[in-house]
């Protein structure tokens, strides 16, 4: 028998004409999966191959560490373990570029086989301005008022604080996943076309203040500070860049608020007062899209907008509450917030075309007909325990997401349900 008959050979590869455009382009191996390969899926990238390629088995496209080789792998940037004190300071001095492609894509559970829509115009947002959004800028006053406020504390169990402490300690690390954000920062934020600035450094900033290295802490520090203060004196324009300066403030305050950097410390009174004051030049145009309030469909960019505020806005108290906490401060009702509607339905938050989020919003406009839910409902009241509120109440824990569940069980625990 000839050898050769016998001899195994080697199984080629699939022929290089059928790999995917941008695969063949980069001159790396195409997973072949359809309708998105493995590669154009985890860099968010639109998928095409070529003619005559249909014969190829579609395949989910899941991701593991075997598929991706170390120089594919998904790293936002170099480890600042890998910095000198020299080249870490040179990074910082040079912002991202403020694109889309600077940060990894963002993935909801279900988007593996769907085409997330990009086509977002945050140019002309909707909204119902907040007439009373001082209240907001000056509440940091309220726990050295208490003989002249006239209201009572509410109950703040420590237990309840320590409860919200965990919870806001995991939003900064979401920083840190490369297929996670925190609750209250909308995915197709991060899809717009020119990516600002502002979100672009906060990817950076996090990572290197959590994973800063001896001898780095007070570059980090530094560069972390100067950020705060652009935010500060920053006298944005559009509806859209202040929301992202209240969010990225914000996340900054946690990060340095619960993984402080010894003897150093961000997350004073005078930042509180600064972050009360970005909530309310983000108040100024309102929590609410006109439409909402007349309960209409709104477009699709004023929904993200104004739900993306609600969320900021709730996630700041819940941390104004823990700090003043911390401090033996009393914490209070917040009445100005008490007609902001409650965080949507989990398939609304994660709707990732335009199509899905309208068709799911007109579910939402049959199923809340009598209006949507407001956060005084979860306050304690006269109705509270009734079979109407608990009713309404009911309806929306139903199809709400973990952020709104963490939302009720707080209210639960302070007011009853």
């Amino acid at each position: 028998m000839n050898p050769k008959s016998t001899m195994k050979i080697r199984k080629q590869g699939p022929p290089r004409k059928k790999a995917c455009q941008i695969c063949t382009e980069s001159k790396v191996r195409c997973s072949l999966e359809k309708p998105t390969c493995s590669r154009c899926w985890t860099r968010g990238k639109q998928c095409r191959y070529p003619a005559g390629s249909d014969d190829v088995h579609r395949l989910s496209p899941v991701v593991s560490s075997e598929r991706i080789s170390a120089d594919e792998s998904l790293s936002f940037e170099p480890s600042l373990a890998n910095f000198s004190a020299t080249s870490t300071a040179t990074a910082l001095s040079s912002p991202m570029s403020g694109h889309a492609s600077d940060i990894p894509h963002i993935y909801s559970q279900h988007e593996s086989t769907q085409t997330v829509d990009t086509d977002l115009n945050f140019d002309h947002i909707d909204l119902v301005p907040m007439i009373d959004a001082e209240k907001i800028r000056d509440s940091w006053l309220q726990p050295y008022l208490l003989t002249t406020t006239g209201q009572v504390p509410k109950l703040f169990n420590p237990f309840t604080a320590q409860f919200v402490t965990c919870v806001l300690r995991s939003h900064p690390n979401h920083l840190l996943d490369e297929k996670s954000l925190p609750p209250f920062i909308h995915p197709l934020q991060l899809n717009n076309k020119a990516m600002p600035r502002t979100i672009a450094n906060c990817f950076s900033l996090v990572r290197m203040w959590m994973n800063r290295v001896a001898g780095s802490e007070a570059i980090v520090l530094s560069t972390v500070r100067q950020e705060m203060e652009r935010l500060s004196r920053e006298d944005t324009t559009s509806d859209f860049d202040t929301l992202c300066s209240f969010q990225v403030y914000l996340i900054y305050l946690l990060t340095a608020y619960f993984f402080p950097i010894e003897n150093a410390s961000l997350g004073d009174d005078m930042s509180m007062v600064t972050l009360q004051d970005l909530a309310f030049r983000t108040a100024k145009a309102g929590f609410a899209c006109k439409a909402e309030l007349s309960r209409t469909r709104p477009t699709w960019e004023s929904w993200i907008i104004a739900s993306s505020k609600r969320r900021t806005l709730f996630t700041m108290y819940l941390f104004t509450n823990v700090y003043n906490s911390d401090k033996g401060l009393p914490n209070f009702l917040s009445d100005e917030l008490g007609d902001v509607l409650v965080p949507e339905s989990k398939a609304l938050w994660e709707a990732s075309d335009r199509c899905s989020w309208t068709r799911e919003y007109n579910r939402h406009l049959s199923k809340w007909g009598d209006g949507m839910l407001q956060i005084s409902e979860l306050w304690g009241s006269s109705e509270t325990g009734s079979e109407a509120r608990r009713k309404r109440i009911g309806r929306w824990v139903q199809s709400t997401d973990e952020f709104g569940m963490m939302l009720f069980a707080v209210c639960a625990h302070i007011h009853g349900c």
